[in-house]
């Protein structure tokens, strides 16, 4: 589930066109979490840090 504005939600169901954060943040052909090595190695991260 995810929430938008209503202003994004006027101009989507209107067929104007509008600019994504999303499309300027991360370009074309790139992933927005490339190298978070997935949770599993995210969790086993933590734990180290978490233990020291």
């Amino acid at each position: 589930m995810f929430f938008v504005s209503e202003e994004f939600l006027h101009k989507y169901e209107s067929g104007e066109d509008f600019t994504q954060t999303i499309d300027e943040a991360v370009p074309l052909g790139t992933e927005l979490f490339e190298d978070t090595g997935g949770k599993k190695a995210f969790n086993e991260r933590r734990r180290s840090e978490n233990s020291e």
